[in-house]
């Protein structure tokens, strides 16, 4: 038997587990990802220089934001590696070129271990937080209850609950929120918020004073550049519901007996906003009777603002005609015509932002 071709034997090593799906994901979203985390570093270009000149200056405001983000010891082998291979390439050494190879091959060994255990770590705080989000939501008597959470990334900073309250084994409290941002950090504020709101609805099922009590809780503890949006919805024994929300989506209420879609779009503020003393005063509360295969759609912005390849969004209306078409489905059908529907829509384009849906139809 012939002996395999070796470059064929070390390509097949390197490519054997390579798909189309990763080849897209580098270039699609990887790459974007890479470049907002270094851009943060780099300072906004001066427009009245010439486009040759703010090039060259990106290229070097780049690397520097590249360079800045090694610890100082993997920085200074990093130039020295660079140094060397410089040399070895003007004066035509090949030891020198070798050498400076196995510095950087040596450095993203390093940097590969790094990231590695940071990916346990993160694998690890997102089963934690698959567990907080209910699996199943509760039998109830009075709705057919569906729910979908898909974040973005490893862990996320969308949120919905489904809280037993009262002596009622129907009555309940629905809670469904977005934190600003993605990933670890609005993941931990996600954890943050779950453990008030359980807290909350032992001293009180009232959506609106859960919502207040909320915001002095928890806006403090926020930094600057994060705020809370949500909604409480309060599920009566006798079928009603009564719901406040802070700077959240509207709530989609489809009525059976006229085919058509209300949309409940009360006031409120988001919570770490600088409201100035006005959220107590402009948040409100609506109370609505659902009838017999009635439908409300609580959902966060990471279904109505997902993208296409060209930058076009799914929008409200998209879904409204989706949930008016299939309002005869079970609620597990809806959910599924819905993500179905986003996912067709957005094709190809990564995921940007959070998905969660909860799905309420009136027995």
């Amino acid at each position: 038997m012939s002996k395999q071709n070796p470059i064929k034997r070390i390509f097949d090593l390197y490519t054997s587990d390579l798909s189309y799906q990763e080849i897209e994901r580098l270039v699609k979203r990887d790459a974007a990802e890479v470049y907002e985390f270094f851009s943060r570093d780099i300072p906004k270009p001066d427009p009245t220089q010439n486009k040759l000149t703010r090039i060259l200056i990106f290229i070097r405001s780049l690397f520097n934001a590249f360079l800045l983000k090694l610890t100082p010891a993997r920085r200074v082998f990093y130039l020295v590696s660079l140094i060397f291979a410089l040399f070895g390439i003007i004066n035509n050494i090949d030891g020198y070129i070798i050498f400076s190879f196995i510095i950087i091959n040596s450095l993203l060994a390093f940097e590969l271990a790094d990231k590695l255990t940071s990916k346990n770590e993160i694998d690890l705080a997102r089963k934690i937080q698959n567990e907080l989000i209910p699996k199943i939501p509760p039998e109830n008597s009075l709705y057919e209850i569906a729910a979908f959470y898909e974040s973005a990334k490893e862990v996320g900073g969308d949120y919905f609950d489904v809280i037993p309250c009262g002596s009622h084994k129907d009555e309940l409290i629905l809670v469904i929120g977005d934190i600003s941002g993605k990933g670890m950090a609005a993941a931990l504020y996600m954890v943050r918020v779950q453990a008030i709101m359980h807290a909350l609805v032992k001293a009180s099922s009232d959506p609106k004073e859960i919502i207040i009590n909320l915001k002095n809780t928890f806006s403090e503890k926020l930094l600057p550049e994060y705020f809370l949006t949500l909604i409480t919805a309060s599920i009566k024994a006798d079928g009603s519901i009564s719901m406040c929300k802070a700077g959240h989506p509207p709530v989609l209420h489809f009525k059976k007996s006229s085919a058509e879609i209300e949309t409940i779009n009360i006031k409120g503020m988001g919570i770490g906003l600088k409201d100035k003393g006005m959220f107590e005063k402009t948040i409100e509360e609506k109370t609505i009777i659902p009838e017999k295969d009635d439908i409300i759609l609580f959902y966060t912005d990471g279904i109505t603002e997902a993208m296409n390849n060209f930058k076009a969004e799914y929008g409200a209306e998209r879904l409204k005609n989706v949930l008016v078409e299939n309002a005869h489905l079970p609620v597990n059908e809806i959910k599924h015509k819905i993500l179905q529907s986003v996912y067709l829509f957005r094709g190809d384009t990564p995921q940007f932002d959070d998905i969660t849906l909860v799905v309420l139809k009136k027995k």
